[in-house]
């Protein structure tokens, strides 16, 4: 292969990387444009244990739940209507990091897509914090 070949099919290897990566990349999170979106609380929230905080979430796209989760516990099921806000009140039960996540899953059980925050637990009396200021 002469010079201006190698050049040709160099350019056609990176577009093709540039166009295929980011699909790839997005597997584990989304499948056929299904996206979660958590809308409260800010990231990086720190409160007190007990402290109540509503959490705010939607999906854009086609699911039928949506499920909300802290570590191995199912907090609620709520049916999937894509735009609308969904909101529930949670607080942390102890005094460390949680992550908070919500599924949006399809009638047969499939995971679609997520949406995962960390909330740090503060002891009683603690004032509230957003990024661990």
């Amino acid at each position: 292969m002469n010079r201006k070949g190698r050049a040709v099919a160099t350019i056609a290897a990176i577009l093709l990387l540039a166009v295929l990566l980011p699909v790839g990349l997005n597997l584990g999170r989304r499948d056929a444009g299904v996206v979660v979106e958590v809308t409260s609380p800010p990231a990086g929230l720190a409160l007190p244990v007990g402290q109540a905080v509503v959490v705010r979430y939607r999906v854009i796209g086609a699911a039928a739940v949506l499920e909300l989760w802290c570590g191995d516990e199912r907090l609620a099921t709520d049916p999937a209507t894509p735009g609308q806000e969904i909101s529930h009140t949670w607080a942390p039960p102890e005094i460390r990091r949680q992550c908070i996540q919500v599924r949006a899953v399809n009638e047969t059980g499939k995971r679609l897509a997520h949406a995962e925050w960390c909330v740090t637990g503060l002891p009683a009396g603690a004032a509230v914090r957003v990024d661990g200021k």
